[in-house]
């Protein structure tokens, strides 16, 4: 009785252990992903990315001053300060330019404390501070370097989830 007891909680002790690790592995990952996200990981392709979408700007602002029909949806990530020191890249939506300053509001899950925004979210900026730029065209994104970087670097399952936040596709 007392060996089938043992065994029983040596089953659940290693049942836990391997949550736990997994747990580990899945939240390293994730901050992983955050800091990438953020442009805290000093990433090659990440620079690019934002390289790419400030050399195509003028592409941008073009189209949000006069959209076709056919395109709507226009957002941009632009980088804030965060409470640890280092910097958030966060989505802006409902964007408009006025020929001096963009105008919109944060919309992003991974905000941290810190920021210096607004309760109410909105904020306003020279197209400078820009990091990337999309924009929904026939359902397709168009900009959103920085997104395709990084789903280079996700799995599937990390990628789905992010689809499902975004109405257009590729």
């Amino acid at each position: 009785m007392f060996s089938i007891l043992l065994r029983s909680c040596l089953v659940v002790l290693c049942a836990v252990a391997l949550t736990s690790c997994k747990d580990k592995k899945k939240e390293a990952r994730r901050v992983e992903l955050r800091e990438l996200m953020h442009g805290n990981a000093n990433d090659p392709d990440m620079k690019v990315a934002t390289e790419k979408a400030r050399e195509t700007l003028p592409e941008f602002l073009t189209a949000l001053q006069k959209p076709a029909a056919n395109q709507r949806q226009f957002m941009v990530r632009k980088t804030f300060p965060a409470k640890d020191g280092k910097q958030q890249i966060l989505w802006v939506t409902d964007v408009t330019y006025d020929g001096t300053l963009l105008h919109g509001k944060i919309d992003d899950n991974t905000a941290q404390p810190g920021t210096g925004v607004a309760p109410d979210g909105k904020v306003s900026f020279p197209p400078s501070e820009i990091a990337d730029w999309m924009f929904n065209e026939d359902g397709k994104a168009v900009g959103g370097y920085m997104l395709r970087a990084l789903k280079n670097k996700m799995t599937e399952e990390e990628w789905g989830a992010i689809t499902r936040e975004i109405q257009f596709k590729e």
